[in-house]
Order: C-alpha cells, then structure tokens, then sequence
C-alpha cells in the first residue's frame, strides 16, 4: 500500500510540473504548418510496425503526432539520435540522457537508453532502427509499458515527422484520468523544436553548450595564472632533469598548442558539415579531460610545439596564451559556427567533433600545469 501511495503522489506530483512549465512556454508555428495530433487510432493509415502487446486497438493509452519539416530526412534523422542533446531543446527530457553502450554516442539498433520524463526514469530500449526511415523504442518498467516510433516520410518540401506512442500499465491508468492530453501535447513541442532546428540553415551551439564551454575555459585559464605567476628566473629555468621540461619551456608548449587549436577549427569548418560522422565518435564530452591529464597516456610532442625559444620572453609568451585563450572564450560566446557536425582526428581520442576539440585543448592546458607543478614540488627546486 505504502508503495501505490509513493508511487501515485509521486506521479500527480510530476505531472503539476509539468502543467506549470507548458503554461509557461509556446511554440511558435506559421500558418502552414501541417500539425497533426489526436489519441484516435485510425488503422487504415497506420504506417508503424506494432509489436502485439503494444497494438492500439487493445492498448490502454494512445497518442500520435506529426508535423510537416522542411528539412531532408537526414537531417531529422541525426537529431533525432543524437539524444544526448534531447534535454536543451525538449522540454520533456528532465534531465540528460545517458546511452547505456560503450561503443556509440548517439541511438543505434539494440542500444538501451536512459530517460527521465514526467518525473519518471525509464530505460527505453531500441527496437527498430531504419537510418533516416524508422525508428521505435520500448519500455518495460513495472508500472508503465510503452512502445514509442519514429517515421520519417519524405514529401516535395523535405518530410514528415510522425510519432505515435501506445501504453500500458497502472501509470497510464493515473495519466487518462489525470493528465488526459500532456503526453500528446509534449509530443507535439517536441515536434515543433525539432522542425526548428532542422530548418536552421546552421546548426548552432545551445546556450547551455555555450555557458558549459566557457566555464571549462576560463577555469584552465584561471589555473594556468595562478601557476605561472611570480616565478623568478631561476624558478622559471630550472630543470628536476637534464633531459625534462622547465617550467619556462612548459609555457612555450603550452601556448604554441593553444595558437594551433583555431587553425585546427578553422580548417575543419572550411569542409561542409557531416552529421554522419557522429556515429564514429566513441568517446563522450566528460570522458576527454580525464584522458588528456592522466598520466598513464605517453605522448611525444609534435616538433611544431616543441620548446625552441619562440617567443622573446616568458612574459611575452604568457601574454600571447593568456590573449589566445580570451579570444577563444570571446569566439565561443559569439560564435554561429556548427561545432557539433565538424569533426577531426586526435591520436588519443580518435575522431571527436570541434566542441570536444576545445575540451581537449583546455584539458591539454591543465596536463602541463600539472607538470609545472610537479616541477615546483621537487627538492632541489629554487626558493627564489
């Protein structure tokens, strides 16, 4: 009993949320939007493969929804699967999704996800997955299943989203009588943004992408300061071997990666976008930092960043980062580049996109400070 009385509150209490933030938020569409949404099944049109328990016509919850995109299928389709991003554009994600699969970053056939949605977290698990056609999902939690598809019909314009979802369960019994139309209506803002944002000419950074972006830069500028600053001559020269880094030629690397990264950028934007090439990522954003700055991964520098007396002076030279690094927080905050759909090769991440690029040229930063002051710590290092 106790545990039908958490759950019921627990769910009324979720959906009050929401009813709170739909009245807060609209979606803006033109007059020749075609914008479809009903829980009537029509079985004459029905266009989705449904697994028998999850057929409408014996199902307990119905939803469909659809709407007309000017946009390629493609382009639909690679916002669709990348649902690591669901969270800063549909309202309906509570919180970011997490693809339970170590060897892709966005949905593939078979992959289980994680979802928190209407206060709930579930872990939906791909049943069918037809690139830039078709693609479902289950749920099978013990208060709610669910079955929820994806068709991408082409049109003369670009395509038709489509997205019906059927229930089952005691958590669908609460949602009839308590909130009869939000599953309905948050599928149709979910629609409506992701028409939005395969209409852009240009796939933009999110505000959330932006903040995130220029906290982790300016946090490795901040460290890289307080490392560097008031060191004498000798300190700055000096060497725990004969054959290591000073703390001088430890800034010259430093900021010759840093003049290198936007040229890395630049050339990567001069190609055109390949929202394709997301699938052969394998690493995730939060995974780049701890990988750049451990110590088990050896590299040798390329001779371009090799310490050669580039620069006049150490102070020159830390001037010239410390300008770099502000010009790159400064392009992050202004910038209308696609980030996310460029890619490169890095030989210990392997193929990441230009977003990850910038973490790993802070998390390059934070590796030599982290010499530096291994540098500063040793015994015969100069008091003055």
């Amino acid at each position: 009993m106790a545990k039908f009385i958490f759950s019921f509150t627990l769910f009324v209490s979720a959906f009050a949320v929401f009813s709170q933030q739909n009245n807060s938020e609209k979606i803006n569409t033109s007059a020749n939007d075609r914008v479809i949404k009903t829980k009537k099944y029509n079985e004459e049109t029905n266009l989705i493969y449904w697994p028998e328990k999850f057929d409408p016509k014996i199902a307990k919850f119905y939803v469909y929804n659809e709407i007309d995109i000017n946009a390629s299928p493609e382009t639909v389709w690679n916002i669709l699967i990348d649902a690591t991003k669901w969270h800063t554009f549909y309202k309906g994600v509570e919180e970011p999704v997490e693809i339970l699969d170590d060897f892709t970053q966005v949905l593939a056939n078979n992959v289980s996800f994680s979802l928190k949605t209407m206060g709930i977290k579930l872990s939906p698990t791909i049943k069918e997955f037809i690139p830039y056609e078709r693609m479902a999902w289950e749920v099978n939690a013990k208060n709610i299943q669910a079955y929820h598809a994806w068709l991408i019909v082409p049109t003369d314009s670009g395509c038709r989203l489509i997205t019906p979802e059927s229930q089952n369960g005691f958590l669908t019994f609460l949602q009839k009588v308590f909130q009869p139309n939000k599953l309905l209506n948050l599928h149709e803002h979910w629609l409506s943004v992701i028409k939005a944002r395969a209409e852009e000419t240009t796939s933009q950074l999110t505000n959330s992408e932006k903040s995130e972006m220029k906290q982790i830069l300016h946090q490795s500028l901040l460290t890289f300061n307080n490392m560097v600053n008031n060191l004498s001559a000798a300190q700055l020269n000096f060497r725990a071997a004969p054959n290591n880094w000073s703390i001088a030629e430890c800034i010259e690397h430093i900021t010759l990666a840093e003049m290198e990264f936007p040229k890395i950028l630049e050339r990567a934007l001069q190609k055109p976008a390949s929202p394709e090439m997301r699938t052969k990522i394998k690493i995730k954003d939060d995974e780049i930092r701890p990988k750049m700055i451990s110590e088990k991964w050896k590299a040798k520098s390329p001779e371009i960043f090799k310490p050669s007396n580039a620069f006049s002076s150490v102070e020159e030279t830390v001037t010239i980062f410390r300008r770099q690094r502000n010009d790159t927080i400064a392009y992050i905050e202004n910038t209308k580049d696609d980030l996310r759909n460029h890619f490169w090769e890095h030989p210990l991440t392997k193929t990441i996109d230009l977003y990850q690029t910038l973490i790993l040229m802070s998390a390059h930063t934070e590796r030599h400070i982290n010499q530096i002051e291994q540098i500063k710590i040793h015994p015969n290092f100069p008091k003055l």
